[in-house]
């Protein structure tokens, strides 16, 4: 097995996770829209570090519901 594969989907995604409440968000994400159109919109977004999955969620015009279960 690859690195590459073993790899967390956000860091396949270039998506920055960083707490169980944002891992929650990206699923959320990963549920309503295609990992191309995340990738996308995060690589668009970087800058220095990776965006989060709320700006992706506003960037999609989407809002991600509070307590959304992962």
């Amino acid at each position: 097995m690859t690195s590459r594969i073993s790899d967390p989907i956000w860091t396949r995604l270039g998506v920055r996770v960083e707490s169980s409440e944002e891992a929650r968000q990206l699923h959320w994400l990963l549920e309503r829209f295609d990992a191309g159109r995340i990738r996308a919109v995060a690589h668009s977004l970087r800058l220095r570090e990776s965006p989060k999955p709320e700006r992706i969620a506003r960037e999609l015009g989407a809002c991600i519901p509070a307590g959304h279960p992962a």
